[in-house]
């Protein structure tokens, strides 16, 4: 789907509809140029939708629709640069204040980029160069403008609740995307009497927009966190910040409906900026904490032991452990919400908030309570289901294990949770068979290449997930060991001790009791080879001993390997490559050595 298509679907997805009512004006041109805009017609329907708003008796609610259906003409025309002065000549000639808003939210809405041609921007897409720009802070200031001159022709409007949808549109409009780690920029008062210049496309992208990039929430000179208060008029903020929290405040005194709305869009603002999670390229430290480091209740990184009224964030100057105070208390925000209208539209998302918080902060008795709370209130659902279960249930998984020399048994380290009792079982690997089978299929010279067929580093993925048990032997060792869990459903590591000596490969499985199954395959070595280039054609070995490194002497030293030729698939008939296998078989020499 291109962007035009995007754009469109957009329009149409939002739900702007053209009011249909017997007593709106110009009902039958508004419906003859939503047909012709249906049917693709889109320089037809644009002339109508134009000539609809410039009719000075046109309905304020429905010349709204008006212009979002030119717009979307416009940029179904591809003439997006015609855009900015259709929109002013728009502008110049109303007093509507929704219109004004819905000329606002087009600003804010559009492509933000464009050219600078002969010293004047085109909006979008431009042949014959030019220089590429950004536009995006001088669209949401000038949109901006429009919503603080609809603010004011609005004062003595009754219908409260349209008035209170603009103060929302002027919250989103101020934040500009700022969330998304560009909220340091709250704390500047954006100037509503000139327009910024625009910028470099590349410096817009490097400050983070749409790079990805993550700054975090800002602080001041003492490493305290930012927050913004209500002022007690919009004249008397002293950034931006303080005035999205007036406007805010001011949709919810207008319409007192949309109080969770409100509440769970600034709890959602505070809950990304100093939420726990802010930490997670320091999860390191989390999987690494012993039992007895993790009693430290002071460490930097103790979050199980974080009361509802503080957090560990990533501030832009580190990490710091601070108390959040009543107005910037995204917790007892979410829980305001989930009392006050327990099944209301905005509950269950406070609760699930919740609950992940409380898995972000492992307290998981407290993220399970919610999460049952939200099954509770708004239904079972299979995931809230998994998300218990995932903390609750009997659960266990090796880690990752480096090879083994055989000569003492082999050890694994294994992570668990709540259960009590696991049963292992070992079974030998037929690794013989496997490497035949490769050599057989690679003689064979496939047509196709299956990568799948050779690849014997990932043994472990072929046994488990294809069920390839033809190369699974007897099992040579089974137990069962009873283990203690650690409370409040922590993870526990533990080092499991095999009987396994000889060497080989085998395949290991824990089952936990009443819970999952996780396996492993665990490689011990009785002989190591060493390798080193020496030339293009000659290639140095080395064959040791796994424990000592001393030489093995007379070792047999089977090679195989193959060279893929690419054909001319026309004159091969399809055929896009040949396997040629080359083989080759050595004895070492007195120093455990041989070169081919």
């Amino acid at each position: 789907m291109n962007i035009k298509d995007m754009i469109t679907f957009f329009f149409c997805f939002i739900g702007i509809t053209i009011a249909s009512a017997a007593n709106v004006p110009y009902d039958n041109e508004r419906q003859n140029g939503l047909k012709l805009y249906q049917q693709g017609n889109y320089l037809e329907a644009l002339d109508i939708f134009k000539s609809l708003l410039q009719k000075a008796d046109n309905d304020p609610n429905a010349v709204c629709s008006d212009l979002v259906y030119a717009v979307s003409c416009f940029q179904s025309l591809n003439r997006l640069n015609e855009v900015d002065a259709f929109l002013e000549y728009t502008i110049a000639n109303t007093t509507n204040w929704r219109l004004l808003k819905a000329c606002a939210e087009q600003y804010f809405q559009i492509q933000h980029f464009g050219f600078i041609v002969a010293g004047k921007f085109e909006r979008g897409h431009h042949r014959g160069g030019g220089r590429y720009v950004s536009s995006f802070e001088r669209d949401r200031a000038r949109a901006l403008q429009l919503l603080d001159t609809a603010l004011k022709l609005s004062q003595n409007d009754p219908d409260k609740y349209a008035v209170a949808g603009l103060h929302m549109k002027y919250a989103e409009v101020l934040m500009g995307w700022r969330e998304q780690g560009q909220s340091w920029r709250l704390q500047y008062l954006t100037d509503l009497s000139t327009l910024p210049d625009y910028e470099e496309a590349n410096l817009y992208y490097r400050r983070g927009y749409y790079s990805g990039e993550q700054t975090h929430a800002p602080s001041d000179e003492k490493g305290n966190p930012i927050f913004y208060s209500i002022p007690s008029s919009f004249e008397n903020a002293a950034s931006d910040g303080e005035r999205w929290r007036w406007m805010l405040a001011k949709t919810m005194e207008l319409n007192p409906m949309r109080r969770h709305e409100v509440l769970n869009y600034y709890a959602d603002f505070l809950f990304n900026q100093f939420g726990v999670h802010t930490m997670a390229e320091y999860s390191y430290f989390f999987a690494q904490k012993s039992e007895s480091e993790e009693k430290n209740e002071s460490g930097p990184f103790a979050v199980e032991y974080l009361s509802d009224n503080e957090t560990i964030a990533r501030l832009a100057c580190g990490i710091r452990r601070f108390n959040l105070s009543d107005d910037a208390n995204y917790i007892s925000i979410y829980k305001t919400i989930a009392s006050e209208s327990p099944k209301g539209p905005y509950a269950e998302q406070a609760m699930n908030r919740l609950a992940e918080i409380y898995e972000n902060r492992r307290q998981y008795d407290k993220a399970v309570e919610w999460w049952q709370k939200s099954i509770d209130h708004h239904g079972e659902r299979d995931w809230k289901r998994q998300k218990i279960e995932q903390i609750t249930g009997n659960w266990c998984s090796f880690e990752p294990v480096m090879t083994h020399p055989a000569v003492k048994p082999a050890s694994v380290e294994l992570r668990f949770r709540n259960g009590k009792m696991i049963s292992f079982s070992a079974h030998k690997i037929k690794i013989p068979e496997l490497l035949d089978d490769v050599k057989k299929y690679l003689e064979s010279n496939p047509r196709t290449l299956k990568w799948e067929e050779m690849d014997i580093s990932n043994i472990g993925y072929r046994l488990v997930t294809r069920n390839e048990t033809k190369y699974i032997a007897e099992q040579v060792a089974s137990w069962d060991m009873d283990v203690k869990p650690r409370p409040k459903h922590f993870d526990k590591r533990i080092t499991i001790k095999t009987p396994l000596t000889k060497a080989g490969a085998y395949l290991l499985t824990a089952k936990m009791k009443d819970g999952n199954t996780s396996r492993i395959i665990i490689w011990l070595n009785d002989t190591v080879i060493l390798k080193k280039q020496i030339s293009n054609n000659t290639t140095y070995y080395y064959v040791g001993d796994a424990v000592n490194g001393m030489p093995i002497q007379q070792a047999i030293i089977e090679g195989f390997g193959y060279r893929m030729e690419y054909l001319d698939p026309v004159k091969s008939f399809g055929r896009h490559h040949n396997i040629h296998v080359t083989k080759f078989a050595e004895y070492t020499d007195f120093n455990g050595q041989f070169i081919t």
